[in-house]
């Protein structure tokens, strides 16, 4: 408790501390934002776009300044100068020799325009010399398309998709592909469960083989693979069990049937099964909050198997870990056997089983991806058989449009020679010739109107330029006064564009001084900001393991409460059970004493029985002496008259005595009769009593021999199983501490076990005649491992072993200390060693050891495999072993320990 508290202080400190450098972090953030090195980079840019444009601006009004300079020379000069410092005289030159240069372009354009006209000529008459030829080619020509036509009107006629069988081509290659892969791994998987086939022979002619329904495991579907381990431990060996339809089925099997090995069979009409009532199921689901399921709703299966798969998974179920399935297993609401995921089976009779289960030897969870791979099997064989009957449907049809596929590819091929001859025919580039003339010819006549245009364009522009010359004169004053107002204008420009430059280089000299500014704060805040980013993250896996350290902590807190109350709830429910039991072992005795004296009093009744059966055969030898025709009429015994089973002759006496004796008081006194019918028939009551109370003993000796056969059988069972799982455990244990050896617990020769039992020892396969053959260590480790197996069987919680391994080699210690942890996972153990090899595997340690001439105890947790040799000392629940000082002094600290 103190040790959460101090975790829970730290860790709320270092978050305290986490939060304010994160603060701290998201100011400097906030501070980098503002200093957006982008945003003052792209002001810079326009700045700078903006000084070059009012550059450029001042450039263009200087450009306007000078071309209304000369246009102001020129007007006062009078020669007319214009923005290109040309006079009036020197443009009419100009234009007059542009016109006489559009005039000889004219002039060539018609001879050029006279030649191709000739030439196509010539070239027409000498392709009209060869139409007979070009008809011909042509012809064949004509011929061939039509035939290329028809094919494609023939294959289009087919209603054959190409594109579409195509691609069922590839579908079949690729499901084949598949297949073959899912095949594959069918094979491999099925290898890994070839335990769980079913064969056999066919008991009888003509049997059904789906009378067999086959392996429990091969039967269900497993819905979630995650449950596949507890379903496993919740079937336990019913999975292996193989499931037929009735009795007879399974007795043909198991007489004709050839089995390989010994199976158990379940027919479908002779099992039983507990189903789980409605109220244990609420009750579950309530206590459980939804984390615990009856494992029966988490397998799938077939309908006409129901009873076999009840049979197997019906009294369990499936938590999602250990704390539900103890709550449930335990409650008496529901007190039904619940396993976890990982396999821990809780069983209400208080069993615990458990421990590391590998995930991939779990046998449903195998079944799982076999069933899966069989199904994406049976996928791709479905697709592949899809793919392969619409290819069988189209064949016909393919065939044929591959027949005229080829046809229509050897007219292409017909057409395309064709086409080369026509190209390489003398008529054919007779035909091209003239077609290159005429577009010549067609480009000519564009030239010839082009230089026309132009030539007509310079005659108006010379006209033009001879009328301004004319009017120049008289202009004079007007022109100037132009100019003027143009060059005024042109300057004031200039003045406004310089204004405007200066403006722009200041804003772009104070946007590069804000940038720098900022580069160098920006540096600054960088260096804060990975600073802070460090110690951030140092902080953070510091919270992040006292975070680990505090659930830890409180994990370990709650499980160690939630134990204690479990303990303690389980004291209480063990003192109520305890309480139970002894009522009802005294109610027990006190049954079997009350049979007990039942038995004595009706064999007291048997004896009188006896003794009167005894006096009755006296009786009837005095008859036959008495009487002379019993010995002659007893030939005829049991029939007629004389069928003594359907008469009473003691009670025909007893009526012959009363009758006798009536007779004689009638003789005598008369009037009695009544006085006699009483007195028969009270006697006749009381000896009809009798006799049912004979029966009555008989059946009740009957029954009790019928119980005493019975516990003698139920002693018998409890003796073979006894002798099974401690013979198991005793081997188990005996190779663990002996590798390479055997042992067994094995009845006497000609005898069984109710005989007694011998102990036999192996040692790499070869039995030993006696025990007196092996060494007294190995004799030892013998003897331990028979009382381990029997602890086995009715495991205590706590086990004390004082220096079973003082006669022991080191490797001997070790494989006592590996067999505990493996053969007793449930179980506690107090050791008291000397030997290094047993406290490598304790958990706890407690230490003796001489400090200046005083012993004293130290606790220490074994964390590594290893513990530092020191002096001499002793162990509990581990030990340690004594300082190289000589058997002397180890005796010494045994002594002193011991004292």
């Amino acid at each position: 408790m103190h040790r959460l508290t101090e975790d829970k202080t730290n860790y709320k400190n270092k978050q305290d501390l986490l939060k304010s450098e994160q603060a701290s972090m998201t100011s400097l953030q906030q501070q980098l934002t503002e200093l957006n090195q982008n945003e003052l980079a792209a002001k810079v840019e326009a700045a700078t776009a903006a000084r070059d444009q009012a550059a450029a601006d001042l450039q263009a009004a200087e450009h306007g300044v000078e071309a209304a300079t000369r246009e102001l020379a020129g007007a006062e000069t009078g020669d007319g100068r214009d923005e290109s410092n040309k006079s009036l005289q020197e443009r009419l030159a100009d234009a007059q020799n542009a016109q006489t240069a559009a005039d000889a372009e004219c002039k060539a354009a018609d001879i050029k325009h006279k030649h191709l006209s000739k030439q196509a000529a010539e070239h027409r008459k000498s392709l009209a010399s060869k139409d007979k030829e070009a008809t011909g080619l042509r012809q064949a020509f004509d011929k061939a398309q039509q035939q290329v036509d028809k094919c494609r009107q023939s294959l289009q006629g087919l209603n054959y998709d190409a594109a579409a069988a195509e691609q069922l081509e590839e579908v079949r290659r690729t499901e084949q592909a598949a297949v073959r892969k899912a095949k594959e791994e069918v094979e491999v998987l099925a290898s890994h469960v070839s335990g769980t086939d079913f064969m056999y022979r066919d008991p009888e002619r003509g049997w059904d083989r789906s009378r067999v329904k086959g392996v429990v495991a091969k039967l269900v579907r497993v819905k979630d693979p995650a449950t596949a381990t507890a379903l496993e431990v919740a079937a336990g060996g019913r999975l292996y069990q193989v499931v037929v339809d009735t009795d007879r089925t399974a007795k043909a099997l198991l007489e004709n049937g050839q089995l390989q090995k010994r199976v158990t069979i379940i027919p479908l009409n002779k099992v039983k099964y507990s189903e789980t009532s409605p109220s244990v199921l609420a009750n579950a689901a309530r206590l459980g909050s939804g984390r615990a399921q009856p494992a029966l709703q988490l397998v799938g299966y077939e309908p006409d198997v129901e009873a076999a798969i009840k049979y197997t998974f019906g009294q369990a179920f499936v938590c999602q870990d250990s704390g539900t399935a103890k709550k449930l297993a335990f409650a008496k609401e529901v007190n039904q056997r619940c396993i976890t995921l990982e396999g821990d089976d809780f069983n209400p009779n208080g069993l615990l089983t458990g421990g590391s289960r590998g995930a991939g030897n779990s046998l449903l969870l195998r079944l799982h991806e076999l069933l899966q791979a069989e199904d994406s099997l049976a996928q791709h064989t479905q697709r592949l058989q899809q793919a392969e009957n619409q290819l069988a449907q189209m064949a016909p049809v393919a065939k044929q449009y591959q027949k005229l596929q080829q046809e229509l590819e050897l007219q292409q091929h017909n057409l395309e020679l064709l086409q080369g001859r026509m190209q390489g025919s003398e008529c054919h580039q007779l035909a091209e010739a003239l077609a290159a003339t005429e577009a010549q010819l067609a480009a000519a006549q564009q030239e010839a109107a082009a230089a026309a245009g132009k030539k007509k364009e310079m005659v108006e522009l010379a006209k033009r330029l001879e009328k301004e010359i004319a009017d120049f004169s008289k202009d004079h004053d007007k022109r100037v006064k132009t100019a003027q107002a143009k060059l005024k204008a042109a300057k004031q420009a200039v003045e406004a564009a310089r204004k405007l430059l200066r403006k722009r280089e200041a804003e772009l000299a104070e946007a590069a001084a804000e940038r720098d500014a900022a580069a160098g704060e920006r540096g600054q805040l960088e260096l804060q900001a990975t600073a802070t980013q460090a110690a951030i993250d140092v902080l953070s896996a510091e919270v992040e393991k006292l975070k680990a350290a505090v659930e830890a902590s409180t994990a370990s807190h709650k499980e160690a409460a939630a134990a204690l109350d479990a303990k303690r709830a389980r004291l209480r429910e063990c003192d109520s059970e305890i309480r139970g039991l002894e009522k009802e072992r005294q109610k027990v005795l006190k049954d079997v004493q009350d049979i007990e004296v039942e038995k004595k009093r009706k064999e007291n009744k048997l004896s009188e029985r006896r003794k009167e059966s005894s006096s009755s055969a006296d009786h009837l030898r005095r008859l036959e002496q008495e009487y002379d025709w019993v010995p002659c009429e007893k030939a005829n015994f049991g029939k007629g008259e004389y069928d003594f089973e359907r008469q009473d002759a003691a009670a025909i006496f007893r009526d012959f005595e009363e009758t006798e004796r009536r007779l004689k008081d009638l003789k005598e006194h008369g009037g009695i009769q009544r006085q006699a019918e009483l007195m028969y028939r009270r006697n006749k009551e009381e000896v009809e009593g009798l006799q049912a109370k004979r029966k009555q003993v008989e059946d009740d000796r009957a029954q009790i021999n019928n119980v005493i056969q019975q516990l003698d059988e139920k002693k018998r069972l409890a003796l073979e199983e006894t002798w099974k799982q401690v013979d198991g455990d005793f081997n188990a244990i005996f190779s663990t501490l002996l590798p390479g050896t055997a042992a067994r617990l094995t009845p006497p020769e000609g005898g069984t076990f109710l005989d007694g039992l011998e102990v036999r020892v192996a040692f790499g396969g070869t039995w030993k005649e006696s025990l007196t053959e092996l060494s007294g260590g190995q004799r030892s480790l013998l003897a331990l491992s028979l009382v381990l197996a029997l602890c086995r069987f009715k495991p205590a919680p706590i086990y004390i072993l004082d220096e079973v391994d003082a006669a022991l080699d080191l490797n001997h210690t070790q494989n006592i200390g590996a067999m505990i942890k493996q053969h007793f996972p449930q179980s506690q153990f107090i050791v008291v060693s000397l030997k290094e090899g047993m406290f490598n595997n304790a958990n706890v340690i407690f230490r003796t050891k001489f400090v200046d001439g005083v012993s004293t105890v130290t606790r220490t947790v074994n964390d590594s495999a290893h513990q530092q040799r020191g002096s001499r000392e002793n162990a509990v629940g581990g030990g340690s072993k004594a300082s190289q000082r000589g058997a002397a002094g180890r005796q010494a600290l045994r002594e002193s320990n011991r004292g």
